[in-house]
């Protein structure tokens, strides 16, 4: 569930099968990582989002999509490529897959995208907006343009 202090899981259910999250330290391309993915590790998510260009590749057997790009002003052409990555995103949670999006802190680009994928399935902005911060963090989808950019989406 969410939290309201600064004390964030790495993971979070926004609904069913549909995740928002960040980058742990030890899985990012500048901190290594404790060892490398094995074929039969436990598989909590089908599919992942990588929005943090420095997070290392997910495991075996698990679909991932890598889009990685700043949390501040957002070109024009990149919000286009954003929408791509949530359609996709929207189409294989719609296939039952346990689908998790992850950023750095989990909070602003992960934000906008599961945005996008609720918005996709019916929500308005505004009810994107209070679950994800209802469910992440109050924390999240700080970055007002990224908010501007669901309330107007459409």
């Amino acid at each position: 569930m969410g939290q309201e202090d600064d004390d964030i899981d790495l993971y979070s259910e926004i609904t069913l099968n549909l995740w928002q999250g960040g980058t742990g330290q030890y899985e990012t391309t500048y901190q290594g990582q404790k060892r490398l993915p094995a074929m039969n590790d436990p598989k909590p998510f089908d599919v992942v989002v990588s929005l943090n260009s420095y997070a290392l590749p997910v495991g075996w057997l698990v679909k991932e999509l890598r889009f990685g790009f700043a949390d501040g002003p957002l070109a024009p052409e990149i919000i286009e490529e954003i929408e791509h990555v949530a359609e996709w995103a929207y189409l294989e949670w719609k296939k039952g897959r346990r689908v998790l999006v992850r950023c750095e802190a989990g909070l602003n680009r992960s934000g906008l995208v599961i945005g996008l994928i609720l918005m996709q399935d019916g929500m308005s902005a505004k009810e994107a907006i209070a679950l994800i911060r209802k469910k992440r963090s109050h924390h999240a989808l700080s970055n007002k343009e990224f908010e501007n950019h669901l309330l107007g989406w459409g």
